[in-house]
């Protein structure tokens, strides 16, 4: 009985080491993901053209029920840097969960996108959820999917804004 006790103990023991040390592998895979998406925030505000380089050739991006084509959002881009001078653009991102695999990946994460330019007095924000989808190619993992979901900012209340249910859809 004391034999079947020490070797159940040791197994225990043995499958948390290996949990605990697991654990950080996964969240090194998730980390490479979110590192893929801060070099694209890098590239967006600077030099949009180097974003196909991030995606897949046959990736989907939906932004609410909108599905946006990358090539309409590389002119976005250059035409925002060429109308708004010192443009400055800042994502937060807090990854909710993910986890990768040999060839596909995925996260969820709540963003908080602010581009603003003094040149014009311009300061947008855009609150979203969002999904992505990752495979990997040529040993680098690459967005396939991007699905984020708009959601209301709740500091402007009703009155204080003339496009209050415009941005809050959500009454």
């Amino acid at each position: 009985m004391m034999l079947k006790i020490k070797t159940l103990f040791t197994f225990l023991t043995g499958a948390g080491l290996i949990a605990l040390m697991a654990g950080p592998a996964v969240a090194g895979d998730t980390t490479a993901l979110a590192d893929v998406l801060k070099k694209i925030d890098g590239v967006v505000c600077k030099n949009p053209e180097k974003l196909p380089e991030f995606y897949t050739a046959e990736h989907v991006i939906l932004q609410d029920d909108k599905r946006a084509l990358l090539k309409h959002r590389v002119e976005d881009y250059r035409q925002m840097l060429s109308d708004f001078r010192e443009m400055k653009c800042e994502n937060t991102r807090k990854v909710f969960t993910g986890e990768t695999g040999d060839k596909v990946g995925y996260l969820v994460s709540d963003e908080l996108i602010s581009v603003t330019s003094k040149s014009t007095d311009t300061d947008e924000r855009q609150h979203s959820i969002c999904n992505y989808v990752f495979t990997k190619e040529g040993g680098a993992w690459k967005v396939a999917l991007e699905h984020c979901s708009s959601l209301p900012d709740y500091s402007i209340r009703p009155g204080e804004d003339a496009h209050y249910y415009y941005h809050n859809p959500v009454y």
